[in-house]
């Protein structure tokens, strides 16, 4: 009864806010629409990205388009890009994916204009914590404007060797702690890709960065269970250094709000004190599936 007194003060409200909820459209803010765009764009497409990371985020960010085509049955619009660029696992050109800002569609709890920023913003907080599960990203004024550009993975073509599921399983434990920071309202299924190195990564990440609880998740099972240990000290050693602490919220506050940023910093000093996958709510904290 004790245990089960414990897992219920982790519970966490995800149902919606009561009362009114005042969300501003991104271009009324005094920092954002093309102005913010700008601004996180001036600074290089490789500032606070992984070390490893930089030569594809600057291709990512102004390599040549050499083709461009239509991914159908999304929400938004997307697009497939093919650069003038070799792709960094080799033996192929580089592929992106394009999500342009004039092709969100609007949604009720997201401020207008954002989402792409908000794809960057979750590539940013997985380079700090040296996770590597967000493939790169980058902002890129492309053939319809303004948007994010990811690096395409090509997925497995065989599944994990017994030795390595083990591995795998505690790369995604490690995804769900990056869905907790950045509040990830929508982590399907389908947004957890292995790739042909048996590498766990999380793509479509969009809907994030709310400041207010809005977490919707398929590793919801994991609620009220620890962080593994690499996870935690990967965690801690981010929370406990000012210094990189405040970098990161210089670079996401050139990308969201300044409620969302230091809703994001609060969540990462109550996870790094409690380090427990929060309990959701077994409807409201599973994502909307398209199957």
């Amino acid at each position: 009864m004790q245990d089960r007194g414990r897992r219920r003060s982790r519970l966490r409200p995800h149902l919606d806010p009561l009362g009114a909820i005042d969300l501003p459209d991104a271009d009324d803010e005094p920092a954002s629409g093309r102005a913010r765009f700008e601004a996180a764009l001036a600074v290089g497409a490789a500032d606070g990205g992984r070390p490893g990371d930089a030569a594809t985020l600057h291709a990512l960010a102004d390599a040549p388009v050499r083709k461009m085509a239509e991914l159908l049955y999304g929400s938004n619009a997307v697009f497939l890009l093919e650069m003038a660029a070799d792709d960094p696992a080799g033996g192929a050109p580089m592929r992106a994916i394009y999500k342009p800002v004039r092709g969100e569609r609007p949604l009720w709890d997201f401020p207008r204009h954002t989402l792409y920023l908000r794809e960057v913003a979750t590539y940013l907080v997985d380079a700090a914590l040296d996770l590597g599960h967000v493939p790169p990203t980058a902002l890129r004024d492309g053939p319809l404007g303004p948007g994010s550009v990811q690096l395409y993975i090509r997925s497995a073509r065989r599944v994990p060797d017994t030795d390595r599921v083990e591995d795998v399983e505690e790369q995604l434990r490690d995804i769900a702690m990056l869905d907790v920071l950045v509040n990830n309202a929508d982590r399907k299924h389908a947004h957890l890709l292995l790739g042909d190195d048996m590498r766990m990564r999380a793509i479509d990440n969009a809907l994030t960065f709310l400041p207010y609880p809005r977490q919707r998740t398929a590793l919801i099972s994991l609620g009220g269970s620890r962080l593994p240990d690499r996870a935690r000290q990967r965690l801690h050693e981010l929370a406990s250094d000012e210094r990189r602490v405040h970098e990161l919220d210089v670079r996401l506050l050139r990308l969201l709000s300044q409620r969302e940023v230091a809703a994001f910093s609060a969540r990462v000093s109550e996870l790094d004190a409690d380090p427990t996958y929060p309990l959701l709510d077994d409807w409201d904290g599973r994502p909307f599936e398209w199957w």
